[in-house]
């Protein structure tokens, strides 16, 4: 039995480190996109329904282990976190869906150049919780937290140049408005990282 148990831990850890990994494909895509990669906004619905499909799984084998083995200690801070992880990454995946979704309709809209910024960095931090969930780094983690803080100050910088661009060529507001939005579902995904991070130091037992 302990060895089922083990096995079924292990598998909560390789589920949620596929379901990240994922979610940045989906950034990936997402940036590519940003650049005019032709296809890229396109392939970002199949990463949102994997992801969706790992969710599903993830809670189902977590009720498993909590109604079969009844965790405690260590092994019920992974089972818990990794519940309130899924939530995080599903919603990482569905950002990025959106953001495509509005790059397909966006036209030949210019993109502010700390937007592009804004979008490397947010992608970065999905594959450091990749990365973080791969060992359940708790170093790794910490450094995350620290880089929503480059995202919240690019965010503010996207909104000077759109301001700019309205101020210049006021006939691009509804393209500064699809900026704008895309701007802040990639603030949302830096959120979610960061709730990510909070829960693998928890796991870990270092507080959260």
């Amino acid at each position: 039995m302990r060895k089922w148990y083990d096995e079924q831990l292990a598998e909560v850890r390789r589920l949620l480190g596929e379901m990240c990994e994922c979610d940045a494909e989906a950034m990936r895509l997402v940036e590519r996109a940003l650049d005019g990669a032709e296809g890229a906004a396109d392939a970002v619905r199949g990463c949102e329904i994997v992801s969706d499909g790992k969710e599903r799984e993830i809670e189902r084998l977590c009720m498993r282990i909590i109604v079969r083995q009844q965790p405690v200690a260590r092994d019920l801070a992974l089972v818990t976190s990794a519940v309130k992880m899924v939530t995080d990454l599903e919603r990482i995946a569905d950002q990025a869906a959106d953001i495509a979704d509005i790059l397909k309709g966006a036209g030949r809209c210019a993109v502010p150049p700390s937007l592009k910024d804004m979008t490397a960095t947010a992608r970065r931090m999905t594959e450091m919780c990749a990365e973080a969930l791969r060992g359940f780094d708790a170093e790794t983690a910490r450094t995350i937290k620290r880089t929503d803080d480059v995202v919240d100050g690019l965010f503010v910088a996207v909104k000077t140049e759109l301001a700019d661009m309205i101020d210049t060529h006021g006939e691009d507001g509804e393209c500064a408005m699809d900026m704008l939005m895309i701007a802040k579902y990639l603030e949302r995904v830096g959120d979610h990282a960061v709730n990510i991070a909070e829960w693998i130091v928890f796991a870990e037992g270092q507080g959260k």
